[in-house]
């Protein structure tokens, strides 16, 4: 019972329906925007996979030359949602060609749809990722379909080249406020470990990768978006364990790609959040200081406070 109401309140927090401060972190804006996207006009291109298509971990980007020579008018094709169509952070490229050249300049987009039918679904472009763009997966295809599609050879995980997990013992989140470097902690959870390791030495963000919750004295959220799945581990730090300043863990009590940064010592949270990093150092601890403290506004009834800009971020390895 209480794993199904955990879950229901999760599925709230996406559909973007928070409604009070209840101190856990939450998801994403940016997945609340594609939601609302997806339900703001009744012709959408489609927002989500197919079932039984959700990435397997793989090693590193595969990436080709860019082009938009062959679009495949009458389709539309699946893929995860990079940048919706309409609504918050829609794209703006009002022809095939533009929403093609979008989805090249975009990190983490591989297929893109453009609406070619005005009266049907106006001018949308959607920016997706497909697993593999060499496999290219279809929703739909007929003389009636309003979409134009295509995709690009890159930021997807090429398994011919084989894996190399390594032992490193930090990644470093750069930001335009500084460096944060976190120190990994396998023996509190060994899958996340390997997660983050192999997003920051394969370079496996995409534009999601960023921060955009700022909570003085509480935490600093964000999302290790990448173009592998999540770690599943949920190896748990310990009962009742409180999380000291700087601690790094998956948010609302999951296995991520969504994480926080304790501002503040937090008692407790070590219990209920799957702990795998700590900041590491005074310099690291000075670029929260500075990213907190970054414009934000609270929501409705002194909801979560957003940050005014999201704050991009490359992890790697130094």
């Amino acid at each position: 019972a209480c794993l199904l109401l955990s879950a229901l309140l999760v599925v709230l927090a996406l559909a973007g329906r928070w409604a009070q401060v209840d101190r856990v972190p939450h998801a994403p804006p940016a997945e609340v925007h594609a939601s609302a996207a997806a339900e703001a006009e009744p012709r959408q291109a489609s927002t989500s996979a197919p079932s039984g298509s959700e990435p397997t971990p793989a090693p590193r980007l595969a990436r080709a030359a860019l082009t938009c020579t062959s679009p495949m008018e009458h389709t539309e094709l699946w893929g995860d949602v990079v940048a919706p169509g309409t609504g918050p952070g829609a794209v703006v490229a009002p022809t095939a060609g533009e929403c093609c050249e979008a989805c090249a300049r975009t990190r983490g987009c591989n297929a893109w749809v453009s609406c070619s039918d005005e009266r049907a679904c106006g001018r949308q472009c959607w920016l997706k990722w497909q697993l593999d763009p060499t496999k290219i997966v279809t929703h739909a295809a007929s003389p009636g379909t309003p979409w134009t599609s295509g995709v690009h050879a890159k930021d997807f995980a090429d398994s011919s080249n084989p894996y190399e997990p390594g032992e490193a013992e930090a990644i470093t989140l750069k930001t335009a406020e500084g460096k944060l470097r976190i120190r990994l902690h396998p023996e509190w959870s060994l899958g996340s470990v390997v997660y983050a390791r192999r997003v920051a030495r394969h370079d496996l963000c995409t534009a999601r990768c960023h921060f955009y919750r700022a909570e003085p004295n509480f935490l600093l959220q964000g999302a290790l978006h990448a173009v592998i799945p999540a770690n599943n581990d949920t190896t748990r730090r310990g009962l009742a364990v409180a999380m000291e300043r700087g601690d790094v863990a998956w948010a609302g009590g999951f296995a991520g790609p969504d994480f926080f940064i304790t501002h503040v010592r937090v008692g407790g949270f070590g219990a209920s959040h799957t702990v795998w990093g700590s900041l590491d150092g005074a310099e690291s601890l000075a670029v929260l200081d500075r990213l907190v403290a970054l414009p934000a506004s609270a929501g409705p009834h002194g909801g979560m406070r957003m940050l005014g800009k999201p704050v991009p971020f490359d992890a790697v390895i130094e």
